[in-house]
């Protein structure tokens, strides 16, 4: 897949997602934190918009070669990027929270953005990863499957609408914590 994404752009999209927040955590600002967490966090959003109400209806309307042209450059690059963005995005927000001293009483929403997290990832790295690894694999076959591979998106498009709510839902969480709840 990295040679499919091309070597310089996968070894970019894993480092720079997972050195932002250790870079911010180990200055010790809580402005650099914040910032951090809130690129990465926008960035991951605005993918999960832009993929679920935008690309997925578009892929799902092109013809079989279109989508497959669109996908070997589409699907490894989102792939090796998102799931590193989404550990960034989370591991940057349980920094922040201790930075803040939020962990010596956790608050409702704090134990609900963890719990909305944790299920983000788990999503991401579970069935959103082999819907994606899975229309790789058709997309490098010799002989692509075009109805399973429009099976695969479709499921990976339904599946990022959960994950958009699930993101509504963690800004929520996160008003929560701003408001002291």
């Amino acid at each position: 897949m990295a040679d499919a994404a091309s070597r310089p752009f996968a070894a970019g999209a894993v480092a720079v997602p997972l050195v932002l927040p250790v870079v911010g955590y180990l200055s010790g600002d809580v402005r650099v934190m914040f910032a951090v967490h809130l690129f990465l966090g926008a960035f991951w959003f605005g993918t999960a918009v832009l993929g679920a109400v935008v690309l997925g209806p578009v892929m799902g309307s092109l013809s079989e070669g279109a989508n497959v042209e669109f996908a070997k450059g589409f699907v490894p690059r989102m792939n090796l990027l998102m799931e590193p963005v989404s550990v960034g995005v989370v591991g940057s927000g349980i920094g922040l929270a201790a930075m803040m001293g939020l962990w010596a009483s956790p608050s409702p929403s704090l134990w609900a953005a963890l719990a909305i997290a944790t299920a983000l990832l788990v999503l991401g790295f579970g069935p959103l990863h082999s819907f994606t690894a899975g229309m790789f694999d058709e997309i490098a076959a010799q002989d692509t499957d075009h109805e399973r591979l429009a099976e695969l998106n479709k499921k990976y498009g339904m599946l990022s609408l959960v994950e958009l709510v699930l993101m509504i839902a963690i800004v929520g969480t996160m008003v929560g914590l701003r408001w002291g709840v």
